[in-house]
């Protein structure tokens, strides 16, 4: 039996999920503006730019120096060890580790592996996965060399790509000898959502194991919940520690902040959006 791949576009899947109007645009406009701001250096300059327009244009000094000092003080607030830390910690603090040997996750049925990255440049095979991408799949191998149940692979075609990310991690199981008829094929979703809502076709009502990045959990776990999947979550790729020290800014400290604001606000799309719904109502 050869591995199994669902084809077909998102709409069959989703079905009353996707239709675009008005106002999902201005939705998607709103998002697209939200991810931007995640960045810190984009605020950091967003903030100078309006610094120069306020001294410039409006002649008004006291605005100039109140949105340049902010601009300045929140660049050195993401990029700190002990306040990057304090953003992201309590996200990926949610979940406890979950040992790929741990009997913790054995009563799920399936192992499910989310998107995230891979290129497709003439690189080594270990360099074509993001970092995310790579901890999520040496988890999951991990896990299923212990306990080998089917494994279900999420994500369509990113970016420039002309692979889906279901696709490009499937290879990368296969190269690494799991069997075919164990590796399930997604190619659908180009966020956590709309990966969740393909999933819901096929594990509504079971149980799995939940491998994704530690920050994600909280939304990934709610999302698959909604479509009315059980889920076990396995956080990986940890870049919070449970207490850091005092230090000089760097950049990996920026990265750390900026994937805090991304959860954050995040969390708070997903709130607006779902509500306080634990699960969709049938007719939905």
């Amino acid at each position: 039996m050869s591995g199994i791949t669902f084809n077909g576009s998102l709409d069959e899947l989703t079905g009353p999920h996707k239709g675009y109007n008005n106002m999902e645009l201005l939705v998607s406009i709103a998002r697209g503006f939200a991810h931007f701001l995640t960045s810190p250096l984009n605020v950091f300059f967003l903030f100078l730019t309006s610094a120069l327009l306020l001294k410039l244009v409006f002649r008004s000094r006291t605005a100039h120096w109140i949105a340049a000092s902010t601009g300045i003080g929140w660049m050195l607030w993401c990029s700190l060890p002990v306040t990057s830390n304090l953003m992201l910690r309590p996200v990926e603090s949610t979940y406890p580790i979950v040992h790929a040997q741990s009997a913790n996750w054995r009563s799920a049925q399936a192992i499910v592996v989310l998107a995230c990255q891979h290129n497709e440049d003439p690189v080594p095979f270990s360099d074509k996965w993001h970092e995310c991408s790579l901890k999520r799949n040496l988890q999951t191998l991990m896990m299923y060399q212990t306990h080998p149940v089917p494994i279900y692979l999420t994500g369509g075609i990113l970016k420039e790509n002309q692979q889906s990310e279901a696709e490009a991690n499937k290879a990368f199981f296969r190269a690494l000898g799991v069997p075919e008829h164990h590796l399930l094929s997604i190619p659908q979703g180009t966020n956590t959502h709309e990966e969740a809502i393909a999933l819901g076709q096929f594990l509504s009502g079971k149980n799995i194991a939940l491998v994704t990045s530690a920050s994600h959990q909280i939304r990934a776990v709610r999302y698959l919940n909604y479509e009315g999947i059980k889920t076990i979550p396995v956080p990986v790729e940890f870049l919070s520690v449970e207490k850091e020290s005092w230090g000089l800014p760097r950049l990996s400290y920026l990265k750390r902040s900026e994937r805090a604001i991304y959860e954050w606000f995040g969390l708070l799309h997903q709130y607006l959006a779902l509500g306080s719904q634990a699960t969709k109502s049938p007719d939905t």
